[in-house]
């Protein structure tokens, strides 16, 4: 048996498939991108349609299966049933066969963005037309009470929108009644029975374009990065909610981007896992300074940079140069840490500092959940250090290029949330030292012996 690193598996199942070479039966560290057919087959195995019909019905009736059958037509994953995890075990089972126990494969697919909160009002939508034309909008309710479903008049239920030929209203169900819409987000326009008229279909199948248009005539001066939650037909004639924000500049609406990219491991044991124990790996040596930026807030004259990447220490951050100390912030900031199905989450990592005795007053590691790429314009809260038993923090002395581990720093509080985690280095005028980082890690502790 000969264990060996390979950049695609597909070439080497190709030629063990065409008669070439026995099997190399143990492979490492490979990465694959679903195509637009794995998710067809992904749908269609066989071993997943059977999962998926023991698995019973949702609160709503529609079979899982029906769902799994949704996800080969809508190429991405969406569902909180039918979850990466679950289904791509058995995926890679059939299109790998022959790979052994100790294979790893970081597996990329598509999936649905994490959306801003107020997404969440409209999970459910129906639309309301009146039997008989109203005379003024007080007696909206009155006709939601007699005219909507039981089902609809329960808690949870979370919006409807009451259609004239030429106006829309937006109600919810809260408190046991209906009442007008109130939301955080942005304002909410629904286009009305004359709007479909106007586009000539009773459904729209190209939201990005066709309500571009639709905005940019109903809101011809609208400011710049006006922002607008748009209810519509989709071409199932279903209906569905979008998010414009306008451009000034290019005069367009732009479609927020509901679908992204992310990525899970996988590792073969007896059978394919998906290892969902690790939210965040991140060594630096050997792997430069990874999917991490690097964020200058302030440079005293003549430092021109203050964190870099060495292949000995990994990452390292000084605001010395020229045989002296200078002031300086400046920001090593990780990619998005996704923590939706965490339990316990901890961060650890190593870390030496030398050169001055005042670690806790130049780094400091923080958390954010708002982070969109200014480390100046969201909300950042710092973590507090682990302690020795003796009462003193567990960070180092700052004499000594020896690294120490941080010990585990919870999470937990960001459960269920995105965030970012940042690195920040500050020194002052005369006084800098020199803070160096590696193998950071985001994971659930039980499984940290498997790491």
């Amino acid at each position: 048996m000969i264990a060996v690193a390979l950049v695609s598996c597909d070439d080497f199942y190709l030629n063990h498939q065409l008669g070439g070479e026995p099997p190399i039966t143990v492979v490492r560290n490979f990465a694959y991108t679903l195509s637009d057919a794995d998710y067809s087959a992904v749908a269609s195995n066989a071993t997943n349609i059977a999962t998926s019909l023991t698995m019973g019905k949702n609160e709503t009736d529609s079979s899982v299966y029906n769902r799994l059958k949704k996800l080969g037509t809508d190429k991405y994953f969406s569902d909180t049933l039918i979850t990466p995890e679950l289904f791509l075990p058995t995926f890679m089972a059939e299109k790998y066969p022959q790979l052994s126990s100790g294979t790893l494969c970081e597996v990329t697919y598509r999936t649905v963005a994490d959306l801003p909160v107020y997404f969440s009002d409209f999970d459910v939508i129906r639309e309301f037309y009146p039997k008989t034309p109203l005379a003024s909008i007080d007696e909206i309710i009155p006709a939601l009470d007699a005219g909507v479903d039981k089902r609809m008049k329960r808690e949870g239920y979370k919006f409807i929108v009451y259609f004239s030929d030429d106006k829309t209203y937006f109600y919810q169900y809260t408190d046991g009644a209906f009442k007008p819409y109130t939301s955080s987000g942005p304002d909410v326009v629904a286009l009305a029975t004359a709007d479909y008229r106007e586009i000539g279909a009773e459904g729209i199948a190209n939201p990005e374009s066709t309500l571009n248009i639709y905005l940019s005539r109903r809101f011809p001066y609208a400011a710049d990065e006006k922002t607008w939650l748009v209810i519509y037909r989709n071409a199932d004639r279903q209906p569905s909610v979008d998010q414009f924000t306008y451009d000034l500049a290019s005069k367009t609406w732009n479609i927020l981007t509901k679908i992204t990219n992310e990525s899970m491991s996988f590792e073969m044991k007896d059978a394919w896992k998906a290892n969902t124990s690790t939210y965040l790996s991140e060594p630096f040596l050997g792997h430069g300074q990874g999917d991490f930026i690097i964020q200058n807030v302030y440079l005293e004259s003549p430092l021109t940079y203050v964190w870099y990447y060495s292949s000995t220490y990994g990452m390292c951050a000084s605001g010395y140069k020229d045989n002296a100390s200078h002031k300086s912030e400046a920001w090593l900031v990780s990619p998005v840490v996704k923590l939706k199905k965490a339990t316990k989450p901890q961060l650890i990592f190593d870390q030496a500092f030398n050169k001055a005795d005042n670690f806790t007053e130049e780094a400091t590691v923080l958390v954010s959940s708002d982070y969109k790429g200014d480390v100046t314009t969201c909300t950042w809260e710092a973590l507090p250090w682990n302690k020795n038993d003796d009462g003193t923090l567990n960070v180092p002395a700052g004499t000594s290029w020896t690294f120490q581990s941080s010990g585990d720093m919870d999470l937990s509080p960001y459960v269920g949330k995105s965030v970012y985690i940042g690195f920040r280095y500050t020194s002052a005028s005369g006084k800098s030292g020199s803070w160096e980082l590696k193998n950071v890690l985001v994971y659930e502790p039980e499984n940290k012996d498997e790491k």
